[in-house]
């Protein structure tokens, strides 16, 4: 039987098509797993994002822009019947300010989660893109959460100017700084004991706190002055109470993590 002429085209086509749909099977990842996964965002803005993947599959996205200083906070779910994104994250229509981000095929599970993001008004559209990397929720027999997953820069926002940076060590426990101004309108910076390598939501931490008053620019040398005393309580991964009660009297925060540090572990 002699041969059709387009037969060879349309086998070329038909492997080609094949192609496409398998390299697309492999790009798609499968579901994106439970954890952290934290990153940059970049675009018609810019700054830090963190996204949370429940047990359930619901999603909260969190954008913090750097330039605005203002977090972009927005929720969803993780999809598993869509060629095109693994999780999504989208503000209520009726927002003023109303934005989505959606994970692309490439993303990894279990790796990073990599997508777009874009939104705002009608008459201010703005959209970027962004990679947010997973990092591993490490828990001790006691399920306390290693200190790490609390590393970064932690500020109440009615305290402008001001604020705690929590340092972890796997070594000596995690350090807390702060940095504000004394009862006479002046700069304080202080630091912390060692605290705990673990820490229990909801559980109070008292770390003794003092500051240096000597030493100089070119040639700094600590020596601690006894100022008082901070008492920290970690109400979830990104919120927590704070107390400092000392020299310059007493005063209550309600933090707020402002960013996070990549790399550490995750805190779901």
């Amino acid at each position: 039987m002699e041969k059709h002429p387009l037969a060879d085209f349309r086998l070329f086509i038909w492997l080609f098509a094949a192609l496409i749909a398998f390299a697309a099977r492999g790009a798609h990842a499968g579901p994106i797993g439970q954890g952290t996964y934290s990153g940059i965002y970049s675009g018609g803005d810019y700054g830090v994002v963190t996204i949370v993947v429940d047990a359930q599959g619901n999603v909260t996205c969190d954008f913090f822009s750097s330039p605005n200083f203002v977090h972009h906070q927005a929720t969803g779910a993780v999809t598993t019947d869509s060629s095109w994104y693994l999780v999504n994250c989208m503000t209520p229509n009726t927002d003023a300010y109303h934005w989505s981000a959606s994970s692309n095929p490439s993303s990894a599970a279990g790796n990073a989660i990599i997508g777009f993001w874009g939104g705002g008004t009608s008459s201010a559209q703005i959209s970027g893109s962004f990679t947010a990397y997973y990092t591993s929720t490490r828990t001790d027999p006691a399920g306390s959460i290693a200190s790490g997953s609390f590393a970064g820069l932690w500020y109440e926002p009615a305290y402008t100017g001001t604020g705690f940076n929590i340092l972890p060590s796997s070594a000596v426990g995690l350090i807390v700084t702060y940095y504000g101004v004394n009862a006479s309108g002046g700069p304080l910076w202080l630091i912390s004991d060692f605290g705990p390598k673990t820490i229990a939501i909801g559980a109070p931490i008292t770390l003794n706190m003092s500051y240096s008053n000597s030493g100089t620019f070119q040639a700094p040398k600590r020596v601690p002055v006894t100022w008082g005393q901070l008492t920290l309580t970690f109400t979830g991964c990104t919120t927590a109470t704070a107390t400092l009660t000392g020299t310059d009297g007493s005063v209550s925060e309600n933090l707020t993590m402002l960013t996070g540090v990549i790399g550490m572990p995750g805190c779901t």
